[in-house]
């Protein structure tokens, strides 16, 4: 694999990342409103505040570190 295609999969397990952490939290807020909080919801706000938080930073480095592909016409 070459850098431009290693940039591309690293911006989708970011991109994807976000989703997935957004999702999660959504889930934990639904689940609390409906029904009662416990332990399982501590651990999904856990996790998906993680998995949010990692892949922003990884889209933050690699716009930091120029790694981001400019394609010119």
């Amino acid at each position: 694999m070459d850098r431009e295609q290693i940039v591309v999969v690293a911006k989708l397990v970011a991109y994807l990342l976000i989703i997935a952490g957004i999702i999660m939290l959504f889930a934990a807020f639904m689940f609390v409103i409906t029904g009662p909080g416990n332990l399982v919801v501590v651990g999904w706000v856990i996790v998906g505040a993680l998995m949010l938080g990692i892949g922003a930073t990884g889209l933050r480095y690699i716009k930091k570190l120029k790694l981001d592909i400019k394609y010119e016409n």
